[in-house]
């Protein structure tokens, strides 16, 4: 990027930032609308940076009630939302003016469409119409997040950029929670203690961190190509203390599906010394168990998951329960997006006199999809998942440079351990797991498309060296 073209978009970026802090303290729509036309602007003058910042803002991102009973996530939204409303726009301009299509076509785009036309299908169901249409509309936001991505991630330069713009923000977000879980210590397992972090809890607090962890140690793990190691090393250490300190029994069964997944791949340009640095991981897991008083609660909260007396196991089985029910009276097309939240009651027996202060989920991402969209959803939503892993799959195949095969399988393996995750926990109306689920359904093709054009191209240059020699 420029000077010059750096100099244009400062005064944006300006904006965006005095307006969201602005409008986070007023209570009139006034300066919303100022930060909406600021985000505008920016976003038209460079959609690769907005996507940039909208990855830096992500974890930092804070609730915004606007008039009107509305909730925004705080720039991460606006600038979700003015993405998706530009890349429409630039799409008509390209239709009416008839230029060519791009000949590389999201490969996820059929699931994808069919997953949001069911979402505002569900509406037929719905007991509040106003409440599910703008519940599917607000996801379909998010999930065009994914054809975003794939457009504007094309090329090598771009890929990097992505990576320089999320790991160092991703990083400070972690070592904050970090330093306040440990000042928090004596409460570390429980919600509470994050209060002043960047994450509302555990669950999204460790399926965030396992996502760049994988990342790391795939590259590690797979990359012999030169490439800064004592960074990438740094960043692996960092995001793995960050997950020794997470208490979710979710992220620990996701993170270790996902690395299962990983070791699977050893079999192709593993060495000694990847070997032993996996042995070393384990050691030092296996050190940090052993610290006082740690060994016992980690052994209680694994055997609480068979304990029907535990309070969280009988409200989730009651909120399966109530999603199966749910299920039952609208099978075909559910209750409605977002119904789930307006249906259910919490039992005080159950979960004591604490309300939550957000909607409600059926701690189970599949579960609700059955209950709010019924089978047909569940369907297209296996369908979605199901692709995904069958391209990767499929790419792995094909993939001999170390650098693209080791972000191909890190993606992989951090979807994965979403999708196992959202078997006991719904995170995927929050930003801050729901930007990076839909991220990376586009960046995998992204990724995989911009290594068969640079393999066709050293291919093509093949008999003119070997010519010239």
């Amino acid at each position: 990027m420029s000077l010059k073209y750096g100099k244009r978009i400062i005064p944006f970026v300006v904006c965006l930032v005095f307006g969201g802090i602005i409008g986070a303290y007023s209570e009139t729509p006034l300066p919303l609308i100022s930060l909406l036309v600021a985000t505008a602007a920016f976003v038209f003058l460079g959609m690769e940076i907005a996507v940039y910042l909208l990855l830096i803002a992500l974890p930092f991102s804070f609730r915004y009630i606007v008039p009107g009973s509305f909730e925004i996530q705080t720039p991460t939204e606006p600038l979700l939302g003015m993405l998706v409303a530009v890349y429409g726009v630039q799409r008509i301009i390209n239709l009416a003016l008839r230029k060519p299509k791009s000949e590389n076509k999201f490969p996820f785009l059929l699931p994808l469409c069919c997953y949001i036309i069911i979402t505002f299908l569900s509406a037929i169901n719905t007991p509040n119409l106003f409440v599910t249409l703008k519940g599917a509309l607000r996801a379909t936001v998010y999930i065009l997040f994914s054809v975003i991505v794939y457009t504007v991630i094309q090329n090598r330069t771009v890929l990097k950029g992505l990576f320089i713009a999320t790991f160092p923000a991703a990083a400070v977000a972690i070592i904050w929670t970090v330093i306040v879980l440990i000042y928090h210590i004596d409460a570390w397992q429980w919600t509470s203690a994050y209060r002043s972090a960047p994450f509302t809890n555990y669950s999204v607090y460790g399926a965030f961190t396992a996502l760049f962890f994988l990342v790391c140690l795939s590259r590690l793990l797979f990359d012999n190509s030169p490439y800064d190691k004592v960074l990438w090393t740094a960043w692996f250490v960092c995001f793995g203390v960050g997950l020794l300190l997470c208490f979710s029994r979710g992220v620990w069964l996701s993170v270790i599906v996902a690395v299962c997944f990983m070791l699977m791949q050893l079999g192709r340009g593993v060495t000694h010394k990847k070997i032993m640095f996996i042995g070393a991981a384990c050691l030092i897991l296996f050190a940090c168990l052993n610290l006082p008083g740690v060994y016992n609660i980690i052994v209680e909260r694994v055997t609480s998951v068979v304990d029907l007396s535990y309070a969280s196991n009988r409200a989730r089985l009651l909120r399966w329960g109530q999603a199966v029910t749910m299920f039952l009276e609208n099978p075909i097309l559910g209750k409605g997006y977002g119904a789930f939240a307006m249906l259910y009651e919490e039992d005080v027996a159950l979960v004591g006199s604490y309300t939550a202060q957000y909607q409600l989920g059926a701690h189970s991402e599949y579960l609700q999809v059955m209950a709010e969209l019924g089978i047909v959803g569940l369907g297209v939503w296996i369908w979605l998942n199901v692709a995904f892993l069958r391209y990767g799959f499929r790419s792995l195949r094909t993939l001999d440079d170390g650098f693209y095969r080791a972000i191909v399988i890190g993606l992989m393996a951090a979807e994965l351990s979403l999708m196992v995750h959202f078997t006991v926990n719904n995170l995927l109306n929050g930003d801050a797991i729901g930007v990076p689920f839909w991220g990376i359904y586009g960046l995998l093709p992204a990724v995989v498309q911009m290594a068969t054009r640079e393999k066709n191209l050293i291919d093509t240059h093949k008999p003119h060296l070997k010519f010239t020699t």
